[in-house]
């Protein structure tokens, strides 16, 4: 408390506890470029406390100001943006679909951008650790550190700007969106934090406005599109114009399916080779554990506490189908039965009740959750 009096009397300067540590997590399997690693900052704990308490302070006008929270949730963005795909190939709709990239999204944010925060981004220094040996401090020029609790709200402040740029220029005629008859004014951005989908009525003038309007937001913000790496999706009339959308906008055509919030999104039903990121994450999972080293019990609660809740998210939008389910079962199984002497051993695994079989024919239920 002594320090926030301080610092409401003028005495106490941010500056000299705005300080921290870099470290750089790879964001791939042998990393060996700087753009291959993620970096997360160690704030001072006295500083920090200060962001928190500013964090939960704007916190409570955030929802009044920034279009992204307001009242999509996670899951609210994931359905609107299947249901339009689906409208739109269903009814043969034209229109264009623009799935944008960010790259470095919070190290690109310029300060002057933040106004009247930015005493609590600016004018900081950060030491990079690497291999435990911590380098000389060096003052920061630009971007939001991850690792500070306000951080995320302020890139949210950012890129919520461009939601006001399109929608000002939807009013004043220069783009429109799509579905009209299902969304008021039609449909022309979908956001939540870094992943972002544009939607364009299928007109090349139109396609040419939104361009300039994305490199006036790189200009004044600082986040820059990877054009490159983004995405584009042409319903309609606007398939036969694919090439003159992507030299536009300088992306290539995307196929189905394509990630967004990590949730693979397609007109048609999800085939099994798409549920193979789940079973990707089970074997990793799996490769982890010394199953040896665990009792029944410990096995028990690791597949009903961890397991099994790593295929939830995509089994909260989609019905599995009756194949991923069995591997799913058989992967959970293998790990409680046979344990690390990959011995075989008398099972029958049937989902929510399993039925043990070592020289006895007894049903006992080991409380195994229902993957259904």
């Amino acid at each position: 408390m002594a320090m926030f009096y301080d610092f409401h009397k003028g005495d106490l300067s941010l500056f000299s506890l705005n300080f921290g540590i870099l470290t750089l997590l790879p964001k791939c399997q042998e990393a060996i470029k700087i753009q291959q690693f993620r970096p997360i900052c160690l704030l001072n704990v006295s500083f920090k406390i200060f962001t928190k308490v500013a964090t939960n302070r704007i916190n409570k006008v955030a929802q009044k100001v920034i279009n992204i929270l307001r009242p999509l949730s996670f899951q609210d963005g994931v359905t609107i943006l299947r249901e339009t795909i689906h409208e739109l190939h269903r009814k043969k709709l034209n229109g264009v679909i623009f799935k944008i990239d960010f790259e470095k999204a919070c190290d690109k944010v310029k300060w002057p951008f933040l106004q009247q925060i930015q005493q609590f981004v600016s004018g900081g220094s950060v030491a990079i650790k690497v291999n435990n040996n911590i380098g000389r401090n060096f003052q920061t020029k630009k971007g939001l550190r991850q690792g500070d609790p306000l951080s995320p709200l302020l890139f949210n402040l950012v890129a919520d700007m461009l939601a006001v740029f399109i929608n000002k220029a939807k009013d004043n005629g220069q783009i429109q969106g799509l579905i009209p008859h299902l969304v008021e004014d039609g449909l022309s951005i979908l956001q939540y934090a870094g992943d972002t989908i544009l939607f364009l009525e299928h007109n090349l003038e139109q396609a040419k406005n939104l361009k300039i309007i994305l490199c006036a937001f790189e200009k004044l913000s600082g986040l820059k599109i990877n054009f490159h790496k983004s995405d584009i999706f042409c319903y309609g009339e606007a398939k036969s114009h694919v090439e003159q959308y992507s030299q536009i906008f300088g992306c290539s055509m995307g196929c189905f399916p394509f990630r967004y919030l990590g949730i693979p999104m397609n007109h048609k039903r999800l085939r099994n080779k798409d549920w193979k990121v789940v079973e990707d994450r089970f074997q990793k999972k799996l490769s982890s554990w010394k199953e040896k080293l665990f009792s029944y019990g410990g096995r028990l609660v690791l597949i009903n506490s961890v397991l099994s809740s790593i295929a939830m998210f995509m089994m909260s939008f989609f019905e599995v189908p009756k194949g991923i389910l069995k591997k799913l079962d058989f992967y959970r199984s293998t790990f409680f039965w046979q344990g690390d002497n990959h011995k075989k051993k008398i099972w029958t695994f049937q989902m929510g009740y399993t039925l043990f079989t070592q020289r006895s024919k007894r049903a006992r239920n080991y409380g195994f959750r229902n993957t259904k």
